[in-house]
């Protein structure tokens, strides 16, 4: 299989040429691997780089030239991205940087890159002419004076002059050579017995490897159906199946050489099917990276006979198919954003489709695509644009100051100042956030982002009164603007609330459900974030194994080049270590708190030293060690109140006076100033908990904590022999809302109750769901009739339900109409008629089975959220 490093199939007949470029690179010299189309070039470098990388203990960097134009400053820049961390920091110096001056710039800092982390660079696809001999040149230069290898892939592109550069042409095959790979390949194909093959055979590929191996896959293909062993058509063979066909003509039509197999499968009938034919005649090739190649030479085949005219049309439609996929669903980009700005390169899509690509490329922290989006736009129409997502995306890729500053300089406007808002959220500085929020101009109030970083900066200062009201106008808002992304952040917000409140189970479902959310849309930094959150609540509840959760999830944020989500999922992986392993792993404490100061984060930076300092106050009773955890305690206490964040505060002055002689609650000023912090956030618990810590040795906890709390909570609270309270770490997570007294809390609820009223629900088939509102005992609604409310139900799978909308005082009634067997999910949404407000959203699945099958099962119905 082309592109498997590991095949001996795909360097037949290179061994010579392999062991003289080995010689050539003892000098660490540049290499210039040169041939024909298809004369095996990438698959030589890609065994010289995994030789040489193996040798020497140096990871292998690769990019593609020929989608993506030849301008050095292009190719330098998505070479950057694809360098992972340390490749990110070099693209930030780059940002400031005015489109003319990034040619020179990226030079540079591709110079000092290679120079502190050596490598194995592959440049491939440089085609021949003047702009890639500029292009080998800069290429050249930016290695210059560096332990790293660049091995170059060219048709003929000729290195500068007097430059000092291994060369290496690869020429055709010989009929030996040329005639044992047909073989080869038609035996890793199937069972082929050829004594000798026809001399038509041998001439078709014309000891071009690639044709070779095209030729040998058709050849197994034709022995195995009977056929005769005679090349029929070269590229594709006559039998080829029409979707087959399709597919390689929409990927001809787009010139793209490589496109991510998500995409690819956008495109025409039955892709996946398309997609292994093209694959078993050797016509696409899967190149390990989650990407598929389409190889110039076969497109220059299969487009040789069309007109310019039919070409061009070609390409449109095909363009316009990536682009409706991606519209219709951001999923459709995946991992690979990127593939997009190749089209615009070539100026096969729309202008209009440049906005939402800037934004997706922003979000995902794609900041060399982003830089190429730039240099591209620039070299067509002069103009410098895309500052503000090039903003976020330096934000996003862990470079939150020099986001600021970017976003600092940039006219202030709605977009520019949310984002300031943003930025300084996610740098612990909540006042300089609240300050861009209220400078929003008045129109952007009610913006379901802007709602959302309202609500979120109000549960990191820990004053969560006004976030759930925020929190339901922003689901609301992006309900209405179909923003599905937006929507999934916005309930992973809300699940962050109820944990922060102690409503977990509430919080587990949420974060569930925002997980799957953030799954649908593509969103793998969501899905990263819910993780976390949901191995904070194992970690808050006591349970075993919370360090898994958050360290699978810490591998998704590095995935994703979100350092600051790491860093968060570092402390909670801590924390888990200590709490069920003891001290011992307090010596881990300094390296997260220096990855909070790496990104920035003062509020994840004050939360590491106060639990650092926590830790060690509660294991050490020397006078040095009292000293270490108060000079900690007192660092996270000023950088609490930089942030504006009373809650961390509070905790933290209240364990400092706990654990310190000198501070003990004598005259009430420590107790009082401490009260005061929780007061102005509203937290009746924390104050409880004061309220404890001026209490005699072994007081039990007040009433306040005891309607507050969970027993399981209450029940860890110590007192030692000198008279420490040790409250458990788990009371700072929360500021939990009074409990029921004797009755159950679904008791104060409402809640829908589904019946399905007929039997066996099958494709095509109308079956009716009945909608019933269940007030509970202790209900307003359960002493009078129901108030107006409209029921609206919307398939999720593929499936039809009518009405659309119910309106009933009681109960409602739906037609459900399957078109496929499997299970099916129903969102049902329940709202005031009269306000329009939503109360409630509910979600059931129905398991549709063919008529011959057992009973279907309809699930219990499960909430959304609750609004």
């Amino acid at each position: 299989m082309f592109g498997d490093e590991g095949d001996p199939v795909v360097l037949v007949g290179r061994s010579r040429e392999l062991a003289g470029v080995r010689r050539q690179l003892a000098g660490g010299r540049p290499l210039v691997v040169t041939g024909e189309p298809g004369m095996g070039k990438s698959a030589f470098l890609g065994v010289l780089a995994r030789q040489l990388a193996e040798e020497r203990g140096l990871p292998v960097h690769r990019v593609r030239v020929a989608d993506f134009g030849l301008r050095s400053d292009v190719t330098l820049l998505r070479l950057l991205g694809a360098c992972g961390e340390a490749g990110s920091r070099a693209l930030a110096e780059v940002v400031g940087h005015v489109p003319a001056m990034v040619p020179n710039a990226v030079v540079h800092v591709c110079r000092q890159l290679f120079l502190a982390h050596p490598a194995v660079v592959v440049v491939d696809g440089v085609p021949t002419g003047t702009a890639a001999d500029r292009l080998l040149a800069d290429l050249v230069s930016a290695f210059s004076r560096t332990l790293s290898f660049l091995l170059v892939g060219s048709a003929d592109a000729r290195p500068p002059q007097g430059a000092q550069v291994a060369l290496c042409h690869l020429r055709p095959l010989d009929r030996a050579d040329a005639s044992a790979l047909i073989l080869e390949t038609a035996g890793s194909r199937g069972p082929t017995a050829v004594a000798e093959l026809p001399e038509e055979l041998v001439e078709a590929a014309s000891g071009n490897p690639l044709l070779a191996r095209v030729v040998g896959a058709q050849l197994a293909a034709a022995m195995e159906s009977g056929r005769l062993p005679t090349v029929f058509r070269l590229p594709a063979p006559t039998w080829m199946s029409d979707e087959a066909r399709g597919l390689l003509d929409s990927l001809a039509a787009l010139g793209a050489e490589e496109l991510p197999a998500d995409l690819v499968h956008t495109l025409g009938d039955r892709p996946a099917t398309a997609v292994r034919e093209l694959c078993r005649y050797e016509l696409l090739h899967p190149t390990g990276e989650g990407t598929l190649r389409l190889h110039p030479l076969i497109r220059s085949l299969v487009v040789r006979d069309w007109s310019d005219a039919e070409l061009d049309g070609r390409a449109a439609d095909a363009a316009q198919a990536l682009v409706d996929a991606a519209e219709e669903n951001p999923a459709a980009f995946g991992d690979h954003p990127a593939a997009f700005v190749g089209l615009v390169d070539r100026a096969i899509v729309a202008n209009e489709f440049v906005d939402p690509l800037a934004d997706q490329l922003a979000q995902r922290g794609r900041l060399a695509e982003l830089l190429v989006l730039r240099q591209v736009l620039w070299a067509r129409t002069g103009e410098v644009t895309l500052e503000v997502p090039l903003a976020v995306a330096t934000r996003e890729s862990g470079q939150p100051e020099l986001a600021a500053a970017l976003l600092g300089a940039h006219a202030p406007e709605g977009d520019a100042l949310l984002e300031q808002a943003v930025t300084a959220c996610q740098r612990g500085l909540l006042a300089e956030a609240d300050h861009h929020l209220s400078t929003l101009p008045s129109g952007r109030g009610a913006d379901a982002w802007t709602l959302l970083t309202r609500a979120t900066v109000h549960c990191d200062r820990g004053d969560l009164r006004a976030a759930g009201p925020l929190l339901r106008r922003a689901v609301e808002a992006h309900q209405v603007a179909g923003d599905r992304r937006g929507e999934a952040w916005t309930v992973f917000q809300y699940g962050r609330l109820c944990l922060l409140r102690g409503e977990v189970e509430d919080a587990e479902k949420l974060l569930y459900s925002a997980r799957e959310a953030f799954h649908a849309v593509g969103e793998a930094r969501g899905v990263a974030w819910a993780g976390t959150e949901l191995g904070r609540l194992s970690l808050q509840l006591g349970l075993t194994g919370p360090e898994d959760l958050v360290e699978e999830a810490r591998f998704l944020h590095e995935a994703e080049g979100d350092r600051r989500g790491a860093a968060w999922a570092d402390l909670w992986w801590v924390l888990a270590k200590v709490d069920r392993f003891g001290s011992t792993w307090k010596n881990l404490f300094p390296a997260v708190t220096q990855h909070f100061r790496d990104v920035s984060d003062r509020l994840g930076q004050a939360w590491a030293l106060h639990h650092h300092a926590l830790t060690l106050a509660r294991e050490t009773g020397t006078d040095e060690g009292r000293n270490e955890a108060d000079l900690l305690f007192d660092e996270a206490t000023q950088l609490f109140e930089a942030a504006d964040c009373p809650h961390g505060r509070a905790w933290t002055l209240l364990e400092r006076a706990l654990h310190d002689p000198s501070h003990r609650f004598l005259n009430h000023r420590w107790a009082g100033d401490v009260r005061d912090s929780f007061r102005v956030i509203g937290d009746e618990a924390g104050e409880a908990w004061v309220d404890l810590a001026e209490s005699a040795i072994g007081t039990a906890p007040p009433y306040e904590l005891a309607r507050r709390c969970p027993p399981a909570l209450l029940d860890a609270v110590e007192w030692t022999e000198d008279g420490d309270l040790l409250i458990p770490r788990a009371a700072r997570y929360t500021q939990p809302e009074p409990r029921p007294g004797t009755y159950h809390p679904d008791a104060a609820r409402s809640h829908v109750r589904l019946t399905l009223l007929d039997d066996i629900p099958a494709p095509d088939t109308a079956s009716r769901i009945a909608l019933k509102v269940v007030p509970g005992v202790h209900h307003p609604w359960s002493t009078g009739p129901l108030p107006p409310l409209t029921a609206r139900a919307v398939p999720l799978t593929h499936a039809d339900i009518e009405p659309l909308h119910a309106i009933s005082t009681e109960a409602a009634e739906f037609r459900f109409t399957p078109h496929r067997p499997g299970r099916h999910r129903i969102r049902f949404t329940l709202a005031d008629q009269a306000t329009g407000t939503v109360l409630q959203q509910v979600e059931t699945e129905i398991d549709v089975i063919a008529s011959s099958s057992p009973v279907p099962r309809m699930t219990a119905p499960e909430p959304a959220r609750r609004a």
